[in-house]
């Protein structure tokens, strides 16, 4: 329970949702998993990489890796893909692009803050008087 009172609480929120999304989007990837041969698994494939990478981004920013930054926008940038989908003709496409790469943006640079003053407090802490 001290691990996660010690935790900003930003990480705790992101980490919490990424980890409900993805195993959220895991259950929908089974569910929805053809079960016609005349039905493609496109979908189902993409939900299962997505909720893949939701959950490695959960774990790297619960972890807080340096890495947490780049799987967040990895997990945010697998949106674009069924917002084209959307409208075919493109209408909403540069809209949501543009509101998700924002979200992205934001979230990478807290992950990157986060992980530049963790690793400030663990060289004060190998600094020698």
């Amino acid at each position: 329970m001290g691990e996660i009172l010690s935790r900003p609480f930003g990480v705790t929120v992101l980490a919490g949702a990424f980890l409900a999304a993805g195993v959220g989007g895991i259950l929908v990837a089974w569910g929805a998993w053809p079960t016609t041969p005349s039905t493609s698994p496109l979908l189902a494939l993409f939900v299962l990489a997505w909720s893949c990478v939701a959950v490695l981004t959960a774990v790297l920013t619960w972890r807080r890796s340096r890495f947490a930054g780049a799987a967040f926008i990895a997990a945010m940038g697998f949106l674009l893909f069924p917002a084209r989908l959307i409208v075919p003709g493109g209408q909403l496409f540069l809209p949501s692009f543009v509101v998700v790469m924002l979200v992205a943006f934001i979230g990478y640079r807290y992950l990157s803050k986060v992980d530049a003053a963790r690793l400030g407090k663990g060289n004060q802490c190998l600094r020698r008087p």
